[in-house]
C-alpha cells in the first residue's frame, strides 16, 4: 500500500505551481488595496503565508518525483507546455522582493538579485529552445506567455530600488516579445485546430499581459498614465469581455489544473483596475474594481473547492 501511494508522486505535475501563483496574485491584489487606502488590515499577509505553505508542499512533492523518477523530470523540462512552469519556482524571490520593499529595502534588493539571475537563465534557455528547435504550431498556447509575464512585474520593485535603466531594459524586451507572441498565438487560435480541452482555460491568460504592462509602465512613468498605457488597460478589458463571453463553454469543461488559469489574470486585472482608479478617480472604474475583486475571490474559492474534490476522487497524480 505504501509503495502504491509513493509511486503516485511519479506522476506529480509541475503545473501544480499554477495554484500557488494564483494565490500570490490574490495576495498582491489585496496588498495593493491595503496600500492605496492605507488600511490597517493584514489579510494580504495571511493569504501570502497560506500560499507559501502550498508552495512548500508542491516543491517537496516535486522533489520526491525528482528522486524517484528523474528521467520524467527531464522530460517535463523539454516539454513545450510543462517547461514554462519551471521558472515559476524562483518567483518566490520576486514576491519577497516586492513584499519587503516597504519595510526592509536592503533585504528586498538581495531577493531581487537572486530572482533576476535565475530568471534570466531560465528565460534564455527557453528562448534558445524556441529559436533553435522546430516548434509545432499545435503546441503553441497562451501558457507560452508565462516566462514573459512575470518578468514584467519586475519594475514594481526595481524602480523603487533604483534599478531604473535595468527596469526599462527588461520592459522594452518583454513589451516587444508580447506583441510578437500575441500575434503568433492569435494565428494559432484563429487559423488552426481549436485548443485541446485541457488547455482551453488558458485563454484567460490573454488578459494578463496588457494588465501587467499597464502596471509596470505606470510605475516606470512615476504614476502617470500616458495614452499608450491607457490603451493597454482598455485592451485588457476588451480581452476580458471576449474571454468571459465564452464562460459557458469554459465552465462546462472537465476539471484540470489548467482551470487555475482563470484566477491569476483576474488578480492582475483587478490590481490594474485599482491602480487606474487611484490615478484617474473615474467612478465607473471604482465599481468595476469592486466587481473584479469579488469575482476574483469567488473564482479562487471555487477553484480551491474543485481541486479538493479532484484530489478526494484520487484523480491527482495519475498517468496522463
Amino acid at each position: 500500500m505504501f509503495k502504491k501511494q509513493w509511486c503516485r508522486f511519479e506522476y506529480f505535475n509541475i503545473a501544480f505551481l499554477a495554484m500557488v501563483m494564483w494565490f500570490w496574485g490574490l495576495a498582491l491584489a489585496t496588498h495593493k488595496l491595503e496600500y492605496v487606502y492605507n488600511l490597517s488590515t493584514n489579510y494580504s499577509y495571511y493569504i501570502l503565508v497560506f500560499s507559501l505553505i502550498i508552495f512548500i508542499l508542491v516543491c517537496l512533492s516535486y522533489l520526491v518525483k525528482i528522486i524517484i523518477n528523474f528521467d520524467d523530470v527531464v522530460s517535463d523540462f523539454k516539454h513545450p507546455v510543462k517547461s514554462n512552469f519551471f521558472p515559476w519556482i524562483w518567483k518566490i524571490f520576486l514576491i519577497f522582493s516586492i513584499w519587503f520593499l516597504a519595510t526592509t529595502p536592503e533585504l528586498a534588493k538581495y531577493f531581487w538579485i537572486l530572482w533576476v539571475i535565475v530568471q534570466l537563465l531560465f528565460t534564455v534557455i527557453i528562448f534558445r529552445r524556441w529559436m533553435l528547435h522546430e516548434m509545432d504550431i499545435k503546441a503553441m498556447n497562451p501558457l507560452w506567455f508565462l516566462p514573459i509575464v512575470w518578468n514584467m512585474l519586475a519594475p514594481v520593485a526595481w524602480v523603487q530600488l533604483w534599478f531604473i535603466e535595468l527596469s526599462w531594459f527588461f520592459f522594452s524586451i518583454w513589451f516587444i516579445m508580447w506583441i510578437v507572441m500575441f500575434t503568433v498565438i492569435m494565428n494559432r487560435i484563429i487559423f488552426h485546430n481549436p485548443l485541446p480541452q485541457k488547455l482551453m482555460p488558458t485563454l484567460f491568460i490573454l488578459i494578463a499581459p496588457p494588465s501587467v504592462w499597464f502596471i509596470s509602465s505606470t510605475i516606470l512613468n512615476w504614476w502617470e498614465i500616458s495614452d499608450l498605457w491607457r490603451m493597454l488597460y482598455y485592451f485588457s478589458l476588451f480581452m476580458f469581455v471576449i474571454i468571459i463571453s465564452k464562460i459557458n463553454v469554459l465552465w462546462q469543461l472537465k476539471f484540470y489544473m489548467s482551470w487555475w488559469a482563470y484566477s491569476f489574470p483576474m488578480a492582475v486585472l483587478t490590481t490594474a483596475t485599482l491602480l487606474f482608479y487611484s490615478i484617474t478617480n473615474i467612478a465607473f472604474i471604482w465599481y468595476l474594481w469592486i466587481l473584479f475583486y469579488i469575482l476574483l475571490i469567488f473564482i479562487i474559492l471555487g477553484l480551491f473547492y474543485r481541486t479538493f474534490v479532484w484530489m478526494k476522487r484520487k484523480e491527482l497524480c495519475i498517468e496522463e
